[in-house]
């Protein structure tokens, strides 16, 4: 008899405790959010990553009726403010705005995170950052077709400058040479704009350049724009035509989204997402965008997830066959 009632009390408790959660979480969702956003940023002030969350943070503000606050976490090549991300409440009060190196490509090349691409909920990407192939002046190619030529012609000579293994970029030019069939030599550099630098200089020939700042060395004579890893051509660069459109396929994209800590709750997140999608559609955002130069690619929370595990599955196995090697 006792054991009955003991039972039955257990199956109330059970059934008031879930009540009470859902009352919560439903609480939650209608009165979220009812104070400041702290949006993490995993790298220092200023960069196109940081300008472009802080314009959308600012029209998130107006449309969610609060502030939405960014916050400057670096370090770790921005695995501590990701990490942050990963452990924060799950409340939607601090969220992330964090670029596929510290979400996708650093939890699988690392390996001693304090946290996976697992702890994240997608909520939605909202852009990407332009990469071109650019080669010092003086390279006896002035088109990506010109180089996969010179380059079939001369299999292992022409040196680029890469930010490192497994990066992006690295990966974006290990796409070009499958795609063409070509072999190229790469020169490890720490970060982009010192093989910038480097082409030039003419220490390497070719090298990968934030779309904005390639310009200025083409405009002053010292550069030339063969290409743009992108999906279509650039307000900024007309002409130069996309890797696409040369033949390369399947390569990496460098965009940025916005994430929560997974476990938030499922009311909070559809809040986020309805509130993001509405705030890249504001003309302020659209204009504040088109003066940094920087694109809008929004997709919501499901094509963010898929592009997500479809970056997980070509990362990782580019992993493995290196480890062949």
């Amino acid at each position: 008899m006792k054991k009955m009632v003991a039972g039955k009390m257990l199956i109330i408790g059970t059934a008031v405790l879930t009540t009470l959660f859902f009352m919560g979480s439903a609480a939650m969702a209608g009165d979220y959010p009812d104070k400041p956003i702290r949006m993490i940023y995993p790298f220092p002030a200023g960069s196109g990553g940081d300008i472009s969350t802080r314009i959308l943070a600012d029209a998130a503000s107006k449309v969610f009726g609060e502030p939405v606050k960014v916050s400057n976490v670096t370090g770790g090549r921005a695995t501590i403010g990701a990490a942050k991300v990963a452990r924060a409440k799950k409340d939607g009060y601090e969220i992330g705005s964090l670029p596929i190196g510290p979400a996708v490509t650093q939890p699988i090349f690392s390996g001693k995170l304090p946290y996976k691409t697992e702890d994240f909920a997608p909520i939605c990407q909202f852009t990407y950052l332009p990469i071109v192939l650019a080669a010092n002046a003086d390279a006896p190619f002035k088109t990506t077709k010109e180089l996969i030529e010179y380059a079939k012609a001369h299999p292992g000579q022409v040196k680029y400058a890469h930010p490192g293994l497994g990066t992006v970029p690295y990966m974006m030019m290990s796409a070009l040479e499958k795609s063409a069939g070509i072999k190229l030599k790469g020169v490890p550099f720490k970060g982009l704009r010192p093989g910038v630098t480097a082409a030039v200089g003419g220490h390497v020939e070719i090298a990968l350049s934030v779309a904005a700042g390639a310009v200025g060395f083409q405009k002053a004579g010292k550069l030339n724009i063969l290409g743009v890893f992108a999906g279509e051509r650039m307000k900024l660069m007309p002409n130069v035509p996309t890797m696409d459109e040369d033949g390369v396929k399947d390569y990496p994209m460098l965009w940025t989204g916005i994430f929560a800590p997974k476990g938030t709750p499922a009311p909070v997140l559809k809040t986020l997402e309805a509130g993001f999608s509405k705030a890249v559609k504001e003309q302020k955002f659209i204009d504040a965008m088109t003066k940094a130069k920087m694109p809008i690619l929004y997709l919501d929370s499901k094509a963010f997830k898929a592009k997500i595990d479809n970056d997980i599955k070509y990362f990782k196995a580019y992993k493995t066959e290196k480890m062949k090697k």
